[in-house]
């Protein structure tokens, strides 16, 4: 058999984007998750849920990179992932309850089904990285037997089960990390731009929930329409110069660095972004469905730490490869977020999300300047 592997430049396909909607269901499920349970506990469990529900996605980002997604024989076994990973994002509710096992069986075939499929794509075209993808392949199976052990375990013992997974994923990854793998870039790099995209879209999903039964008065149009403008700066800081130039420096690479560079600026890095857009969209719900009742000190830092994660994870992103000009800036933002957490208890919503959407927006313009003035000179990663 052979042909499974793309001989063209390839953009995100139809089936990649239909596979990515059950991870805004997902996003979603964990949104409401925090959203329920928002205490230090019930942030600990989502972020587990969470990696899970990411490292699920970020497989596929992988294996269908350099797949012929049109391919009959590709785009079966992603169909079949998408409708696994329907129940995942199902089970998301009562993963730590009665529905551990279902969550724990999904993951764990959406990841056997990512991994058996990235193995027949490139056995079949005699690929030379089919003895990293042996490693890759081997070394998963230590997080997904812990996965599935937890979803059969009980208490502290699913718990301990499950915060063992991510440690064993990441050392899955610097495994497989330290080979040659065949990337193409503008599709690997388009990925993770879309998985921002529905985060971001998430968090406007959340406000628009939140907002369905509100008398629309002032109170309502001036929350609502600053969560509104938070979002769009929160998307410009991202794509008005940013994804570009992580594209950029992910076409710069030299084969032998192009694989830990992709793992660190979009497996690993563009995670702690899209952690922070459900930060965020928790903050927004508390914000818009009672915009006359400052914010609790819960929903203050869950809104804040959002906005760290989402800026500060792309800083991270941005000084991994080495951007100039962004590093700096969103920096200074992350401390002012976090410097006003204390504060947000005593504004009204309204003030604190417009404080937010021009904050974030002041970003914006200064990276785009400082980036703009620093354009062709791409340093070493």
């Amino acid at each position: 058999m052979s042909g499974l592997r793309v001989d063209r430049e390839q953009g995100a396909t139809f089936v990649e984007l239909f596979f990515d909607l059950v991870f805004v269901y997902a996003i979603t499920q964990l949104t409401a998750f925090v959203l329920h349970d928002l205490t230090w506990a019930g942030v600990g469990r989502a972020l587990l849920l969470f990696w899970l529900v990411w490292w699920a996605w970020t497989q596929f980002t992988w294996t269908l990179n350099t797949a012929d997604t049109e391919h009959v024989l590709v785009r079966l076994p992603t169909l079949a992932a998408t409708a696994v990973a329907f129940f995942l994002a199902q089970a998301i509710p009562d993963a730590f309850d009665g529905a551990g096992a279902w969550f724990a069986i999904s993951y764990v075939l959406v990841r056997l089904i990512g991994l058996g499929l990235q193995e027949w794509v490139l056995r079949a075209d005699r690929a030379s990285e089919v003895p990293l993808l042996n490693v890759w392949t081997l070394s998963s199976m230590v997080g997904l037997g812990l996965v599935i052990a937890g979803g059969f375990a009980d208490g502290g013992l699913r718990l301990a089960l499950w915060a063992a997974a991510p440690v064993a994923d990441m050392a899955s990854a610097a495994l497989a990390g330290r080979g040659t793998w065949d990337i193409a870039v503008g599709h690997f790099a388009e990925r993770h731009g879309l998985i921002v995209i529905i985060a971001l879209g998430e968090s406007l999903i959340a406000a628009g929930v939140a907002t369905s039964e509100l008398t629309r008065d002032v109170a309502f149009a001036a929350a609502t329409s600053g969560a509104v403008v938070a979002a769009c700066a929160l998307w410009w800081t991202y794509f008005a110069v940013l994804q570009v130039e992580l594209e950029e420096r992910l076409a710069a690479q030299e084969p032998r660095r192009l694989a830990a560079f992709a793992r660190d600026v979009f497996s690993l890095w563009h995670a702690v972004v899209v952690a922070g857009v459900i930060g965020i969209a928790v903050g927004f719900e508390k914000a818009i469905s009672h915009p006359d009742e400052p914010l609790s000190a819960a929903a203050s830092l869950a809104l804040t730490s959002g906005v760290v994660l989402f800026v500060g994870g792309l800083a991270g992103a941005a000084q991994r490869a080495r951007v100039r000009g962004v590093v700096g800036p969103r920096l200074v933002l992350v401390v002012l977020a976090l410097a006003a957490t204390p504060v947000i208890p005593r504004l009204s919503p309204a003030v604190v999300l417009w404080s937010v959407a021009v904050g974030v927006a002041l970003l914006a313009v200064v990276e785009t300047r400082r980036v703009d003035g620093s354009r062709g000179q791409v340093a070493p990663a």
